[in-house]
């Protein structure tokens, strides 16, 4: 919990698991303890809604192969 908290203080260590959305339990002698699962998806990240592209969101591949315009003649 210290590494992952970066304090040996058990208070500060709930205080920092709080400030980063960590669920955990705060067991009888005041250190908190958590899961790999918490730690890995955080409560305040949780319901956050995915940025998705759209079928119509895509390069126009057809500008990159047959939009070529030809040379002007030289003078």
């Amino acid at each position: 919990m210290v590494e992952l908290t970066g304090s040996p203080l058990k208070s500060k260590q709930c205080e920092a698991l709080r400030r980063a959305g960590i669920f955990f339990m705060e067991r009888a002698d005041g250190h908190p303890k958590t899961t790999w699962g918490h730690f890995m998806n955080p409560i305040k990240f949780r319901n956050l809604q995915e940025v998705t592209t759209r079928k119509d969101d895509e390069p126009d591949f057809g500008a990159i192969f047959n939009g070529r315009k030809e040379k002007e003649p030289s003078r």
